[in-house]
């Protein structure tokens, strides 16, 4: 994943070139391929290459047009060759990012639903002064921005908004959606600097900006074929397709092999691409990991039955060691900006790079997506809920009947649950105060409260099928767990997920959901078409493990060390949590109630962040003054420090929130 960054102006303005190079400097790890920048007037661009795939290395960025438009773009074109025919250019040997400028001179705005791929981009059109931020259907790459006091700054990565160390302040309304494990959506850790929604492009004209989608994920047409053949033959041909654009020439690339249906079915399609295809020998290198105090985790003799099959071992890592620390993760160099992390995830990260020989990989093929499309979750509502809408009221019957017989519950009940998931698919949704965590502070209570997450426009609303909205649902939840989403502590690598091809995605929202899973029978689809491609075993396999017993051991295991880290928290210094609710909560949930155990972890790793925060600003500071202490101005607090920003610490008068404290 190459980094793009680069801001634009205010009118009369001139941008600074060694001011953009210094902003390279902080994401300089992630692009090791060479800097290139270039400014004309109030617009100034960069580019950090790190080459991946064959057509990455045609890129000579940022590219202009003749118009006078301007362009950074990170990806790849997959459909670059009908792309280049209809712009009637030579694609062989005509870079990606070329492709794109010919396009928007074409369709303009328009142009970004024709471009099919992972990517990201930010494009200046000359003539109408406007300037374009971009991502993909999937968000398979980063790209963040801020718009404040008429400049406008955009990066991949969110360090080029911490150049010399200064911490922006911290966004509330984040915090309180991780805290509530509610959607984050376009909001980042820090206050006046978001990302662009997958699927989205932003203009920006004179400050003012509007928000537009290029792609749906709820289609309103539909695929029905008249037999399942025809189902397996296209999900197949697609399924291919997409792990053969995801395994091209390039960088050497690392699969992720677990030994579930979604990895082992990646493997083994990239498997039969590579021997069918001309002059490709090799074989795709796989890392698994396993764990064997995990009960419900012995992934073992399933990656094996792979690695047998294809008669190649691959990288195995223990993961039995990997216990959290409860410590602050502090890097010596640097700020990390992401949460997410204690001290333990840098060790994790040294033995990932001895693992794999740091550097050797670039590109990393991972099965995220797999599960949330292809019916990993055996529920019969989306289903169920077609039948109720559509009035096929036979049909409602008929497969209530079935599943019944499979999950053992009366009938009625299941109808009424039907009609209950029917109903709230169309409603307004809301927070209610028993699904926020008890010891969230006030203000962060009404902020869970208050948010909404509709994303449906009242047109689309009516006329989607039940099963298309809840897919939609379901799809925007996966984006918001991919990997690339919080960088490696240590090596650079690019993710690619083949569940998350665009041209396969459309096909799997598009088919009746019956082909997914039936009573009784999950996955239908994936294991009628990958049949004599996927060892038995594993397409057989029942589901794994939801629940990880680690975690909660951990907890219990720790529960004097995280009371002490929450004997003088900074969440609740912030007001982010109430202490004493926490502590309560704890102790509950250790001695056997599990409601909120996923967001106590999560208020661990937004203290644990804190510090983290705190720690590494005090670490460099020291460094760049040669001090031994890390002196403030009196009355102000090394947290408020953090948290009001650079800008407004250093003026004359600080004016610090009171908090509510127990």
């Amino acid at each position: 994943m190459s980094v793009i960054f680069g801001v634009c102006l205010p009118q009369n303005s001139i941008v600074d070139e060694s001011s953009l190079l210094r902003s390279a400097d902080a994401t300089s790890r992630y692009g090791m391929d060479g800097t290139e920048v270039q400014v004309r007037g109030r617009i100034g661009m960069g580019f950090q290459a790190f080459h991946t795939h064959c057509r990455s290395r045609l890129e000579k960025q940022p590219v202009a047009h003749p118009l006078g438009n301007i362009l950074v773009f990170d990806g790849r074109l997959d459909n670059h060759r009908e792309l280049a025919a209809t712009l009637e250019v030579n694609g062989q040997d005509v870079a990606d990012s070329a492709l794109v400028l010919e396009a928007f001179a074409r369709w303009e705005a328009d142009c970004f639903m024709h471009l099919v791929g992972d990517w990201a981009l930010a494009l200046w059109s000359a003539k109408d002064q406007v300037l374009y931020l971009a991502r993909d259907h999937a968000g398979t790459r980063t790209l963040f921005y801020s718009n404040q006091r008429g400049e406008i700054k955009w990066s991949t990565y969110l360090e080029t908004f911490l150049v010399d160390n200064n911490v922006p302040e911290l966004n509330d309304e984040y915090v309180a959606r991780v805290l509530s494990s509610q959607e984050i959506r376009d909001l980042t850790p820090y206050k006046g600097i978001q990302t662009v929604l997958p699927a989205h492009y932003i203009s920006i004209r004179g400050g003012h900006e509007t928000l537009l989608p290029h792609w749906r994920a709820i289609s309103q047409s539909r695929i029905v074929y008249k037999c399942d053949s025809e189902y397996d033959e296209h999900f197949l041909h697609l399924f291919g397709q997409s792990v053969q654009r995801r395994t091209g020439q390039g960088a050497m690339i690392l699969a992720e092999l677990s030994g579930g249906m979604d990895s082992s079915s990646i493997v083994c399609m990239a498997d039969r691409i590579f021997r069918d295809g001309p002059g490709r020998t090799d074989l795709l290198d796989t890392i698994s990991y396993y764990d064997d105090t995990e009960p419900d985790w012995d992934e073992r003799p399933y990656f094996s039955i792979i690695e047998l099959h294809r008669k190649k071992i691959g990288i195995h890592i223990d993961c039995s060691s990997r216990i959290p620390t409860y410590e602050p993760l502090v890097l010596p160099d640097r700020i990390y900006p992401y949460p997410g992390g204690d001290r333990i995830s840098l060790e994790v990260a040294h033995q990932f790079e001895l693992s794999v020989g740091g550097g050797r990989y670039r590109a990393i093929l991972s099965g995220v997506g797999g599960d949330e499309l292809l019916g990993g979750v055996p529920t019969p509502m989306p289903e169920l809920a077609d039948y109720l809408r559509a009035g096929r009221l036979s049909s409602l019957l008929l497969r209530s009947w079935e599943w019944c017989q499979v999950t053992r519950q009366p009938l009625i009940q299941l109808l009424q649950e039907a009609f209950a998931f029917t109903c709230n698919l169309y409603r307004e949704p809301r927070t209610h105060h028993g699904a926020v965590p008890p010891w969230l502070g006030p203000e962060l209570r009404q902020i869970c409260l208050r948010s909404r997450s509709r994303h449906e426009s009242v047109h689309e609303l009516i006329s989607s099928r039940p099963s298309a909205l809840a897919g939609g649902h379901t799809w925007r939840t996966a984006l918001e767990t991919l990997p690339h989403l919080t960088p490696n502590l240590l090596g650079c690598y690019e993710y690619r997920y083949p569940y998350l091809d665009r041209d396969l995605v459309d096909f799997l929202h598009q088919i009746p959901r019956e082909q997914m899973g039936r009573p009784g029978r999950r996955r239908l689809l994936m294991r009628r078409a990958l049949k004599t491609i996927v060892p038995a075993e594993i397409l057989e396999r029942k589901r794994k493990a939801s629940m990880s017993h680690g975690p909660i051991a951990n907890l219990r295991s720790a529960e004097s060390k995280i009371q002490d880290l929450f004997s003088n928290p900074l969440s609740f210094e912030y007001g982010f949590i109430d202490r004493n609710a926490f502590l309560m909560a704890l102790r509950t949930e250790v001695t056997g109630d599990l409601k909120w155990i996923q967001s106590l972890t999560r208020t661990i790793g937004i203290e644990l962040w804190l510090r983290s925060l705190r720690a590494s600003n005090a670490t460099l500071r020291r460094a760049s003054h040669g001090t031994s202490s890390d002196k403030l101005p009196p009355g102000i607090h090394r947290a408020d420090k953090l948290r009001m920003g650079a800008a407004e610490y250093s003026g004359a008068r600080v004016e610090i929130r009171n908090k509510e404290r127990k």
